[in-house]
């Protein structure tokens, strides 16, 4: 059953309704394209933006030095290359300092302007190399250009203060150790000196002098001894063809030195001539014989009565008939024989000596040696600990030159840019976008306004 209204016409409801269909894709359109066009007004009345452009460079070289002071200890210093690291790049921690808010902080008391009002940098690392852009904006070219030298300078003077702090860290952490090997040093120095108060040795050098004068006293014992060796043969063998000691030989001299024993010998040689010569002429009987030989026989006693008084009277037995001052040569043999005794006596006085020294010196050189151990580990210990304290002392030191090893130095590459157009808003960029748009939308509209016709163009052609 036909529903239908009696003056219904499908023709025309259906062009009234693609009419009111395309009348609200063209408000849609519109108002879309409106939008835009405010979108983009609005972009392009906004302040202009300049960028102002500056570039820095870490150089990427390392350094190393050493140097030593002798009997004491060596020190090594070394700065490494900055990108020697795969993992920490100074790059990548520069460029956050660059953004940190102390720099941007800085930056605006240095402008006199307020941390909201100053926009954070824009940093670019470019790869494979080591330099930084970084992009400073500002509402003029000039105020762009200040924040730019404004960034640099704070960012600088935020290095020094991080090395600064670096450094008295480590020089801290260091002098605490330094203060430990010092009191160290100190007492094994105390050590040494307190040891040097209650013993013998005071240094090595006393040993090697004391084994140097016992070398000298062996040798001139050796010397002594070999002279002794070859006196006492020569004594011996002059005394055994003399056949008589040295001490004969003495009390023979004694008695030549004897005025009384002298006239007796004398009166000996003189009653022997007369005994002989009278002898020869009368006879044994002859009265002059007889009182020749009475006076010979006398002088005989006495000379040995006398002998006897002066050396004794074994001595007096043995040399009481003996007259040298009639033999000169045997006499230069007594003088010889009683020399070489009294100076083989003396070498081995000398010997006696010498081993006596040696034997003390001996005992003396046992107690250096137990102390010399002693010393010579006290002296290696505060030799080490002397070397430990100088090369800590030389590694504080040489550290404080070392300023650029966690922060590299940096270089200014090229200074701030003075932009001659501003940033944004860019015009050409904002009418590009603006256009696309509105081109996105139409399209948009009429495919969706034709939407059905399409479909069934899809359908038809699969």
């Amino acid at each position: 059953m036909n529903t239908y209204p009696v003056n219904y016409d499908p023709v025309k409801t259906y062009s009234r309704f693609r009419f009111l269909r395309g009348l609200r894709y063209g408000w849609v359109a519109l108002l879309s394209i409106f939008l835009i066009i405010a979108a983009v007004v609005f972009y392009l009345s906004r302040p202009p933006v300049y960028s102002s452009v500056m570039s820095v460079v870490l150089p990427a070289s390392s350094s190393s030095s050493n140097f030593s002071i002798q009997e004491v200890g060596s020190a090594n210093h070394a700065t490494n290359n900055p990108f020697g690291s795969v993992i920490v790049s100074p790059l990548v921690n520069y460029k956050e300092i660059f953004k940190s808010r102390e720099v941007i902080k800085g930056a605006a008391t240095f402008l006199h302007a307020s941390v909201e009002d100053l926009r954070s940098p824009r940093v670019e690392i470019r790869e494979r190399t080591s330099i930084m852009y970084i992009h400073a904006d500002g509402p003029s070219p000039d105020a762009a250009q200040d924040y730019a030298w404004a960034l640099y300078d704070n960012f600088q003077e935020s290095l020094s203060k991080l090395r600064e702090d670096e450094i008295q860290r480590k020089d801290s952490s260091i002098r605490e150790a330094l203060f430990q090997y010092r009191e160290r040093l100190d007492g094994t120095r105390a050590a040494i000196v307190d040891f040097q108060q209650r013993s013998l040795l005071v240094d090595q050098g006393q040993v090697n002098e004391l084994m140097k004068k016992i070398t000298e006293v062996e040798s001139r014992l050796m010397t002594a001894q070999s002279s002794a060796s070859n006196t006492e043969k020569f004594v011996y063998q002059l005394s055994s063809d003399l056949g008589v000691s040295p001490a004969l030989a003495g009390k023979a001299f004694t008695l030549q030195s004897d005025p009384e024993f002298r006239g007796y010998i004398k009166e000996l040689d003189e009653s022997a001539k007369k005994v002989a010569e009278f002898s020869s002429q009368w006879g044994q009987n002859h009265p002059k014989v007889v009182a020749q030989t009475l006076r010979y026989e006398g002088a005989k006693k006495s000379l040995l009565t006398r002998s006897v008084n002066v050396v004794g009277a074994q001595a007096g037995d043995i040399l009481h008939s003996l007259d040298l001052t009639g033999s000169p040569h045997r006499a230069d043999l007594f003088a010889s024989l009683m020399n070489n005794f009294a100076k083989l006596q003396g070498i081995e006085a000398e010997i006696n000596e010498l081993d006596k020294l040696e034997d003390k010196m001996r005992d003396q050189l046992k107690v250096y040696m137990r102390e010399s151990a002693e010393l010579e580990r006290l002296e290696r210990e505060h030799a080490l600990a002397e070397a430990v304290f100088t090369s800590a002392a030389a590694r504080l030191e040489s550290g404080k030159s070392d300023v650029f090893a966690s922060y590299p130095a940096v270089q200014l590459l090229s200074i701030p840019s003075l932009p001659s157009t501003p940033k944004s808003p860019n015009r050409i960029i904002a009418i590009g976008i603006g256009v696309m748009g509105v081109f996105f939308v139409l399209f948009g509209l009429f495919t969706a306004w034709h939407r059905n016709y399409l479909i069934s163009l899809l359908l038809k052609n699969s």
